[in-house]
């Protein structure tokens, strides 16, 4: 099944009500899902709804026209702008129980988290002599079929195109016109949480697509201290990718070797804490090398060779192509909600709307 899209413009209010307005049941869905999976590691509703309400206060701070859009959203979709928020924030609200379940050693088979798998390629090593980047993006069951790729086609900054959740202002996965693209990764530190509402994940996200140069795209990133650990893979169609793992106070940096670069949800550099996410899902110690071997190609790598590592089964059901696993809660199962391969050069987002090994990846153009 192709994923749904819809093109926006100008107005960040006006791209927030025609997104409401066209995901308004999807939207709601998702509120359900994320509280019933925050309710599984403790977080009830309530204060779940506590959360939401103090990061929307920061995020009106921290970026005007991004909470805007999330008000056109509340507004399309008939929801509070709190549950908006509620959505927007999931990522630090989600990786933050992600950590406790880590520390406290508890439910190891049952947490159930993103298990995404990354990886950046130089010109030199791709047959078609472009720099790609991919994702399989492994995240919650029951948002799968409920999400969308957003195109923002505008005049007071570059165009975009990238796959996001509905109600999220977005995106995660994307490319801008300017050849600037971005995948990415969670991770979880046992600092995290030390910097409460700072700018949240997903908004550094969208001001990474909101960048004209490359420098610029950086920057939301580094520029201020982070309530959660996260990973970015930062590419630009001139060849270069830079991977950077974040944690609340410290940033480290990887660089393609041999051409290739990859990441998967434990830290590789040092200066972070102690690296949570492998306690709860050691699968994430074998991901990234594996997807590296299986891209590697003397002759070039070729857009074929990225879909049959992405669909590769290794570990299953927690492998670099996820399905859910029938053994875990039904509000905690996970599986690849959606993979992407980037052509920077080309300026396009090729998505699969599930596991890669049942759906066919669709081109979607910056500009249609």
């Amino acid at each position: 099944m192709t994923i749904p899209s819809l093109t926006v413009g100008d107005d960040p209010r006006e791209r927030g009500l025609a997104h409401g307005r066209a995901f308004a049941n999807q939207i709601g869905d998702n509120v359900t899902t994320y509280l019933r999976r925050f309710a599984a590691s403790g977080l009830d509703r309530d204060a779940a709804f506590t959360e939401a309400e103090r990061w929307l206060a920061a995020m009106r701070a921290q970026n005007e026209g991004y909470a805007a859009e999330m008000g056109g959203i509340a507004l399309g979709a008939n929801q509070s702008e709190a549950a908006v928020a509620l959505l927007n924030a999931r990522y630090e609200l989600a990786f933050t129980l992600f950590g406790k379940d880590a520390q406290r050693r508890e439910e190891l088979l049952t947490v159930g988290p993103d298990g995404c798998t990354t990886f950046g390629l130089l010109p030199q090593v791709t047959a078609d002599g472009h720099t790609w980047l991919g994702q399989n993006w492994d995240w919650l069951q029951g948002v799968h079929g409920r999400t969308l790729v957003l195109r923002v086609a505008r005049r007071n900054g570059p165009d975009f195109v990238c796959l996001t959740e509905a109600g999220i202002v977005g995106g995660k996965m994307g490319v801008n016109e300017c050849g600037i693209g971005l995948v990415e990764n969670g991770l979880a530190s046992s600092h995290d949480g030390s910097n409460p509402y700072q700018k949240p994940f997903h908004m550094r996200c969208r001001e990474v697509l909101d960048a004209e140069r490359y420098e610029d795209a950086i920057r939301p990133v580094i520029d201020t201290r982070r309530t959660c650990s996260a990973n970015f893979m930062i590419g630009h169609a001139d060849g270069e990718v830079i991977d950077l793992e974040t944690s609340p106070n410290h940033v480290s940096y990887l660089h393609p070797s041999d051409g290739i670069v990859t990441h998967s949800n434990h830290f590789v550099g040092a200066g972070h804490g102690e690296s949570q996410m492998e306690k709860i899902a050691p699968n994430t110690l074998y991901r990234a090398d594996r997807v590296r071997r299986l891209l590697q190609s003397r002759d070039g790598i070729t857009v074929e060779r990225m879909k049959q590592a992405a669909s590769d089964h290794f570990g299953a059901p927690n492998a670099i192509c996820r399905h859910p696993d029938e053994k875990q809660p039904e509000a905690k199962r996970t599986m690849t909600a959606g993979a992407v391969l980037i052509d920077l050069d080309a300026r396009v987002m090729h998505v699969a709307n599930g596991p890669p090994c049942q759906n066919d990846y669709v081109p979607f153009p910056v500009n249609a």
